[in-house]
């Protein structure tokens, strides 16, 4: 695995890169300095969302946050779901451990008070290529925010605050919880495109007016926004074998044909072995526990497409233009 160190394969002779090792090596083919300063200021954030649980959200992001990572690129992942998948997932046993949430962290932000976030983190990669802000069923409690001046913007408060952490990473990724909770309205008010998780059956498609409504509901309560919420599908769980799925994902790709990604997420068995509740350490996902699957092969294909689509960069490099500048 990646996660805690490389090392060189004796027998094989091949070299093993960590994440850390791979942006260096990238930065230096794309001419980029490795001291470069990053600019002060919010990189791309991805909000996981779904109106129905069951659809793989949390798989598709932590996925999609390893991958990111493997590629070279500086990743904070947030779990915004008192049920923590996410934070399980990346061998976290949050039952018996001292979790610090964003839950938390908004409210000492709203309160005025030192939010201490970065003992709030988690390393997962080395250098911190993949940090994680973990979750525990105390999230549920968010009765702080019902008495709050604009608690909508709690989120928003807290990425504005500690701008000078958040700046660090090359995007931020939220896992936020199923449902239409206030907690979730706080992150969706932060981002400008959430990320869909749909799987081509009727209930989740349905709950997808649900999502629509709520995004419609935000872009008429908040007009001052910068452009309105929008909403990029990704649809999970497709199994071309079965013509339900089948006529699902043309009703999917009729009713929303301009904003489902082209890369589509087979069902893939690989995805239940990802977390096992009696070993959760051992947990990890299926990029790091089977990288030449099926299932490894369509999150790679997946992120190159989230990486265009949320303009991710390196050290927020952009060609004749110095971070910072």
């Amino acid at each position: 695995m990646f996660r805690s160190k490389f090392r060189e394969a004796e027998d094989s002779g091949h070299a093993l890169y960590g994440a850390r090792q791979i942006r260096d090596i990238r930065m230096k083919l794309l001419g980029i300095p490795l001291d470069l300063v990053r600019s002060r200021k919010q990189p791309p954030l991805i909000v996981g969302r779904t109106a129905k649980g069951g659809v793989g959200k949390t798989t598709i992001v932590g996925n999609a946050a390893t991958c990111l990572a493997l590629s070279g690129y500086k990743v904070l992942l947030i779990d915004g779901d008192p049920q923590a998948t996410l934070t399980g997932l990346f061998g976290i046993d949050w039952l018996n451990e001292d979790i610090t949430h964003i839950g938390e962290l908004m409210k000492r932000a709203s309160q005025k008070l030192p939010t201490n976030i970065k003992s709030a983190v988690r390393p997962i990669y080395e250098g911190g290529m993949l940090d994680l802000i973990p979750a525990d069923i105390t999230m549920a409690d968010d009765s702080w925010l019902i008495g709050l001046m604009n608690r909508e913007q709690a989120f928003v408060r807290l990425l504005e605050q500690e701008l000078d952490f958040f700046s660090q990473y090359d995007v931020i990724i939220v896992d936020s919880a199923p449902g239409s909770s206030l907690l979730a309205t706080t992150f969706m008010l932060a981002c400008k495109l959430l990320l869909a998780v749909v799987t081509p059956e009727p209930h989740s498609i349905a709950a997808m007016d649900v999502l629509a409504s709520n995004v419609h509901e935000i872009n008429s309560a908040f007009k001052n926004r910068e452009g309105n919420l929008e909403v990029h599908i990704v649809v999970n769980k497709y199994n071309q074998t079965k013509k339900p799925h089948n006529e699902m994902l043309a009703t999917l790709t009729a009713r929303y044909p301009a904003i489902i990604n082209d890369v589509i997420v087979r069902d893939f068995v690989g995805f239940l072995r990802e977390a096992d509740p009696n070993e959760i350490r051992t947990n990890g996902t299926v990029l790091e526990k089977e990288p030449n699957s099926v299932g490894a092969r369509d999150i790679i294909d997946l992120t190159k497409s989230l990486i265009k689509r949320y303009d991710i960069r390196l050290a927020d490099y952009r060609p004749g233009v110095e971070a910072g500048a």
